[in-house]
């Protein structure tokens, strides 16, 4: 009988992950994974690494703004699951907030 129970318990839904909000977190973790290898490159030259570094961390920036745009264009959408905005939206911020962190710190450090 117990089992029956169980049976009657499951409930199928139309929700889907949205195609905006995985993109979004794909966006959001390359943009982290892009980030710390950049910053695992600069410490390694003791920040002796030229422009390149600078043009690719703000080519990341706009990665992770574009991915941050997306994730909350997906909150909008109707029947979804809200797992990959949500952590699109979080991975994105974290890059635009320490990207922007550090050319302030860079910006006063000179």
């Amino acid at each position: 009988m117990g089992r029956r129970r169980s049976k009657q318990k499951i409930q199928f839904s139309n929700r889907t992950h949205p195609r905006s909000g995985i993109l979004s977190l794909t966006m959001g973790a390359l943009a982290f994974l892009l980030l710390l290898i950049l910053c695992l490159v600069s410490g390694a030259n003791r920040g002796e690494t030229g422009g390149w570094v600078g043009v690719a961390g703000i080519w990341i920036l706009v990665l992770a703004i574009i991915g941050f745009v997306l994730a909350l264009r997906s909150y909008r959408m109707e029947d979804i699951y809200l797992i990959t905005p949500i952590l699109g939206s979080v991975f994105n911020g974290v890059v635009v907030v320490a990207m922007m962190l550090l050319y302030v710190v860079g910006t006063v450090m000179e």
